[in-house]
């Protein structure tokens, strides 16, 4: 399961590199958001010096997360591995942890040994979108490529995106993975059109999630129903920003440019809004103004899922909220209230009673999304 990922990235003084080894990928996923993919790779020596600086930069960190990105990151397995070889060389002034995502296809035999020997310093996450006729509608049918056995044993976790079209499919799709032994993070794609009729496709799917994590506590609720219910602030007026975006995430391209993150970088937005979006300043507080009117009272504001850097790329405001996933996400959170409601019903959340009180009352805040 996702024992470092969740611990590290918590922390206040930790800080999330990202390095994009490749622009290319092996496949042609339906919501990739990477629209200008070419076959570009980081120089190893760019990456090394990007390492060794952030390693031993004074900049209030005492812990970095090393994310191995792309593209398609296991195209430059070499350089995963020399990358790697040379954080574990050193006695850094910082401790450190690698991630990556992969879509599974590139992870077999030599790299599968290489990720069990240095499974105390690196995890991985598989994006399968559910059941194969999900997964293979979505990811150029590259169902049959992965190994699916070798990650449900081993890194457990599954990133699963959904899409209109597999938007029927949700709890299925959800639910085969469960089965299969994974961890699921269910996501709506960010930057995919939602039709008319999507909210009541997406309500209808919860609910089915919803019962069938109320017969099998066993499993950990996917994320798409494991929304900060009690961490909202209803009545803010500083909300926080939703991601991590800030003075503690840096994303390098392939030339060793840095931008807030890898959805503001040219690969995902092309190089004159990316230039732009290295001068966005995200160290000082977000004002409600900078938000959509829609936002600004929304009881869930600060933490509603979305993708700044999509959203740049396509409106040129960072906050701008589309209607159509403003629509899907009250839903979301009017099905999470629901769900959480009836856990504490059932005597399933421990909460002190300090933390139930907010927790009701934050209950009745969503409840409004229904107005």
């Amino acid at each position: 399961m996702r024992k470092n990922l969740d611990k590290y990235m918590s922390q206040p003084d930790t800080k999330v590199i990202i390095l994009t080894l490749t622009n290319h990928c092996n496949l042609a996923c339906v919501y990739c958001y990477e629209h200008n993919k070419e076959i570009c790779t980081m120089d190893l020596d760019t990456a090394m010096d990007i390492v060794e600086r952030e390693m031993t930069m004074d900049d209030g960190s005492n812990f970095v997360c090393v994310y191995y990105f792309g593209g398609e990151p296991y195209l430059e397995f070499e350089k995963i591995k020399k990358i790697h070889a040379f954080l574990k060389s050193r006695e850094w002034p910082k401790k450190w942890f690698a991630f990556t995502t992969t879509n599974g296809t590139m992870v077999h035999e030599e790299v599968q040994q290489w990720l069990l020997e240095n499974d105390d310093t690196i995890e991985v996450y598989v994006s399968i979108d559910g059941t194969r006729e999900m997964h293979n509608h979505n990811r150029s049918g590259s169902y049959d490529k992965i190994d699916i056995d070798f990650f449900a044993r081993h890194f457990p976790f599954a990133k699963m995106t959904i899409t209109e079209k597999t938007l029927p499919h949700l709890a299925e799709g959800a639910i085969s993975l469960h089965e299969k032994g994974f961890e699921v993070s269910a996501n709506m794609g960010h930057g995919v059109k939602w039709e008319e009729d999507s909210p009541k496709i997406l309500a209808e799917q919860l609910h089915i999630l919803m019962n069938y994590y109320y017969e099998h506590p066993e499993y950990k609720p996917a994320n798409t129903l494991n929304l900060p219910i009690l961490d909202l602030e209803p009545e803010t007026e500083r909300p926080r920003r939703f991601c991590g975006v800030g003075p503690m995430m840096r994303s390098y391209d392939v030339n060793g440019e840095a931008y807030p993150c890898h959805a503001f970088a040219p690969l995902c937005i092309g190089k004159e809004k990316a230039a732009l979006s290295q001068k966005l300043d995200f160290s000082c507080p977000l004002q409600l103004i900078e938000l959509d009117e829609k936002c600004r009272k929304c009881p869930v504001v600060g933490y509603c899922p979305t993708c700044y850097g999509i959203q740049f790329g396509a409106t040129g405001n960072v906050y701008h909220m589309p209607e159509d996933h403003c629509k899907m996400m009250k839903v979301q959170f009017l099905c999470n209230a629901k769900f959480k409601f009836t856990l504490y019903q059932m005597g399933r959340l421990d909460l002190t009673p300090e933390q139930e009180v907010r927790f009701l009352q934050n209950i009745r805040a969503v409840q409004k999304l229904a107005d």
